[in-house]
């Protein structure tokens, strides 16, 4: 009886959707709000009981709205974990503005690569030689690839997990989580470091040792993965005191700052432009974020090496 009444409440609620009271619709809009992504059923199926312009635009401002501020709850949670789930956090940022991504499907399809790799990495325990094989599995086997390198122009797309499973195409840092992601499922420790734009990874001794005295290489994910010896890095993770190595929270929260930024100066959708900065807002600033773009790749000067150390 009391679920009957709940739900005729938000009917009710629902159809009042097109009130010209501007102080009455910010009241049915607010108690919709309240009760979080429990209405969006509710919304989505009214949208077919009228045509008017009025209706259909509330209806839709308001789904798009509702599911921006449940991605944001979730990521404010997400963030609070002891051990967040990086591709959970990616789910939920991605969801957004993805309604039709179910979390199913790409927990289900990292589950599978995640599989297929461990049984290329399980007879192997050498470091280095891990690292070429989850590079020949990441972007030969799977074929995963770079669309457009951030420093070389702005897709939207490209920040999105639908581009990276459907296509199996990103920008560089989209990409550097998937690595990141499969890499450390499998055991092999490697974490993104907090540079603003360019997108290296970094390897040290083991997965609890996360700090920038424990690097032993770094990769270089727009080269597909190509090594970058510790020697070529020392003096750049010398002088740069503020370069540091991301945990699996300050991995997204870098990630979400980079996307407000880029967005910021290029978006044209107001939505969009406002949706990216709620996300990183609800993310928050990570505590060693570097504020200040880089100029370029400061491991430019150092050719990388594909192969080892």
């Amino acid at each position: 009886m009391k679920q009957a009444n709940e739900q005729a409440n938000i009917h009710a609620l629902v159809s009042m959707l097109d009130e010209s009271d501007p102080e009455l619709y910010q009241g049915i809009k607010n108690a919709l709000f309240a009760l979080g992504d429990e209405a969006l059923p509710y919304l989505q199926d009214a949208m077919d009981l009228k045509a008017t312009p009025l209706w259909q635009n509330r209806i839709e401002g308001l789904i798009r709205e509702l599911r921006l501020e449940t991605a944001c709850k979730h990521l404010g949670e997400w963030k609070k974990e002891e051990n967040p789930d990086l591709m959970q956090g990616f789910y939920f940022l991605s969801s957004a503005f993805y309604p039709d991504l179910k979390w199913e499907s790409v927990r289900d399809l990292f589950n599978q690569l995640y599989g297929d790799c461990w049984l290329l990495l399980a007879s192997q325990d050498n470091l280095q030689q891990n690292v070429v094989l989850l590079n020949n599995f990441f972007f030969n086997i799977c074929k995963f690839k770079i669309g457009k390198k951030i420093t070389d122009g702005y897709s939207f797309a490209d920040f999105f997990l639908p581009k990276l499973i459907n296509l199996r195409q990103g920008n560089d840092r989209s990409l550097s989580l998937a690595y990141q992601y499969l890499a450390q499922r499998n055991k092999i420790p490697i974490f993104q470091l907090n540079l603003p734009v360019v997108n290296i990874l970094a390897c040290t001794t083991a997965m609890d040792h996360c700090s920038k005295a424990d690097i032993v290489f770094c990769l270089d994910i727009t080269q597909r993965g190509a090594m970058v010896r510790r020697a070529d890095v020392e003096p750049i993770l010398s002088e740069q005191k503020q370069i540091q190595v991301c945990n699996t929270a300050e991995s997204l929260q870098d990630y979400a700052k980079l996307l407000y930024l880029m967005a910021s100066m290029n978006e044209t959708d107001p939505f969009r432009k406002q949706a990216v900065k709620k996300i990183h807002q609800s993310l928050g600033e990570s505590a060693n974020s570097i504020n200040i773009f880089g100029k370029g790749n400061p491991f430019a000067g150092n050719e990388p090496d594909s192969g080892m150390m």
